[in-house]
């Protein structure tokens, strides 16, 4: 069994829209998700946050950054087996401007609606994130998933809030 893997994702704002990044490497290549990555030994979770959105979109600078809620998330092969489990640290911030290619893939906005349309783009996990997070009426909270890998491409096994 792997270790438990801290992420800091962050749903952003530009220009009235919001932005994803289609990935160019394993796990997830070629699928649009949240702009993020791995949090470092002893790095504070805004602080990571922050400085994987100046790294992968190339802004200048980050604003209102808040805190959303954490996801635990399952990568499971089609048999069940446990391929990496991932603890997501989910916040959401505006920035105002993004360079649209990155060593880690490319960027793009998108209307609430275009992610709807084109949801076999996306990460599930990350567009289920993105749906349940970025809304004004949302209250922070803690999310488990579980995505299953099989053949290099991702269904959803499940996406729930925890209740306790």
């Amino acid at each position: 069994m792997s270790s438990i893997l801290p992420i800091a994702i962050t749903i952003l704002r530009c220009d009235g829209s919001f932005l994803f990044i289609r990935r160019r490497q394993a796990p997830y290549e070629g699928l649009w998700s949240l702009v993020g990555g791995k949090i470092r030994p002893g790095e504070h979770i805004a602080a990571a946050a922050v400085r994987e959105i100046l790294e992968e979109t190339g802004a200048e600078s980050v604003h209102g950054y808040r805190y959303q809620g954490v996801v635990s998330e399952r990568l499971v092969d089609a048999t069940g087996h446990l391929l990496q489990h991932f603890l997501i640290f989910v916040g959401s911030a505006d920035i105002d401007s993004y360079s649209p290619r990155h060593r880690e893939g490319d960027l793009r906005l998108f209307t609430r609606a275009e992610t709807r349309a084109r949801r076999a783009e996306f990460l599930p996990s990350d567009l289920h994130m993105f749906e349940t997070m970025s809304g004004s009426d949302h209250d922070c909270g803690l999310y488990e998933a579980e995505l299953v890998q099989v053949n290099g491409s991702y269904s959803l096994n499940y996406y729930r809030k925890y209740d306790g």
